[in-house]
């Protein structure tokens, strides 16, 4: 290498390269250390959403206690109202007649046994004349019986005789029975004595219960045959409410619960009912079973046929279970969620495990306590919320 004095140009150069190349050392062999990272911590602890107390109630937002009753965690059925079949009466003719004579009108209380119109029938005319008939036969018959027996006493007279003469009083004796049997089938009583008929042809149709005449079908001179109703008598002051449960309602409905009974067309008419019946078979297309309630109607202002909304009230908790409104319960991606309040617009997304769902109540197996107030109304715009976070 040749000779260099202290500073020449070409000594600064070889310095500088010398100190650079040192320099790119270091800074490759600071390269190779893993650099802080820049993203912030996980969150930790329950999703929450937050929002202005204020607002919520604009929104429709509502929140229970959980396990509380009201009217959220009730189940309402809708139906209508009816007759008590237990005091309810179609009334008819067993044989064809023409309508003579009609006694009540529509809105006639009326007795039990208490005429509503009379029908004239031939075939009954001819029936009594067949009890008249027979009544005299087996008369004569007996009498002639017991005449022949005198006489054998006497031996005025043979064995025959007297026994074919008790064969004629036995034979006319069935027939008048069936005679009568024949009146009291086609609802008349038997002709007064002395060979008279009063009322010959006639059936008089009768209230078989006490009540009010609802229905009036019967119309004078009208002919009436077995199949048509006349009249229909009812006790208006006992009336049912028909509801068509859905197979998954059945388990909430109990004979004897009390229910609340609303009417569209009355606004603010309340009543209390008990539930009477429930019928056992569910219906194949319908998928329901028919319960009867109960609906006291003392004032007659109720009419069968009004649309109503029965309320059942549930059984809050069922061993370890828990049940809340349906709308409580909200889907969150592949998760049933419940919103629970922290504080005053502050909710909590807590994940239930579901044992049975309607779709008017839900029972929570788990995730949610007695007590704990949860969103019951309003609980998709919470939701919408949590999917934007």
């Amino acid at each position: 290498m040749p000779f260099l004095p202290p500073w020449s140009p070409h000594r600064a150069l070889r310095v500088f390269a010398a100190a650079s190349f040192i320099g790119g050392a270091a800074l490759a062999s600071g390269c190779t250390e893993k650099a802080p990272s820049a993203e912030p911590p996980a969150p930790t602890g329950p999703k929450t959403v937050k929002f202005d107390p204020k607002a919520l109630e604009r929104l429709g937002v509502k929140v229970e206690e959980a396990g509380a009753k009201s009217a959220e965690n009730d189940i309402e059925v809708a139906g209508s109202l009816e007759y008590n079949l237990d005091r309810y009466a179609e009334v008819g003719t067993v044989l064809d007649g023409r309508i003579s004579m009609i006694s009540v009108k529509v809105g006639d209380s009326v007795k039990r046994g208490q005429a509503l119109a009379t029908i004239v029938v031939p075939t009954i005319a001819a029936a009594q004349a067949e009890f008249v008939s027979a009544e005299a036969s087996a008369r004569i018959a007996k009498e002639n019986s017991v005449r022949e027996d005198a006489l054998l006493q006497r031996e005025l007279t043979t064995a025959r005789e007297a026994e074919v003469a008790r064969g004629d009083a036995i034979k006319t004796q069935a027939e008048l029975a069936a005679a009568t049997a024949k009146l009291q089938a086609f609802g008349v009583s038997k002709p007064s004595g002395s060979g008279t008929i009063t009322g010959a042809g006639t059936l008089t149709l009768v209230s078989p219960i006490e009540g009010v005449v609802v229905r009036r079908d019967a119309v004078l001179g009208k002919f009436l045959q077995p199949h048509e109703t006349a009249f229909v008598v009812a006790d208006p002051h006992s009336l049912r409410a028909s509801l068509n449960v859905y197979e998954h309602d059945l388990a909430y409905f109990k004979v004897g619960s009390e229910t609340t009974i609303t009417f569209d067309a009355l606004p603010g008419r309340v009543v209390k009912g008990h539930v009477l019946v429930v019928e056992p078979q569910v219906g194949k297309s319908s998928r329901s079973a028919r319960a009867l309630i109960e609906v006291p109607n003392p004032d007659g202002s109720l009419r069968p046929g009004l649309f109503v909304r029965a309320s059942i009230p549930l059984p809050q908790e069922s061993g370890n279970q828990l049940l809340v409104p349906s709308s409580a319960v909200q889907p969150l991606a592949d998760d049933d969620v419940v919103f629970v309040e922290r504080e005053a617009g502050l909710f909590e997304v807590r994940k239930v495990d579901i044992a049975r769902r309607t779709p008017q109540v839900v029972t929570i197996r788990g995730g949610l306590s007695k007590g704990e107030r949860v969103v019951v109304a309003g609980g998709f715009v919470l939701r919408g919320e949590v999917t934007k976070q």
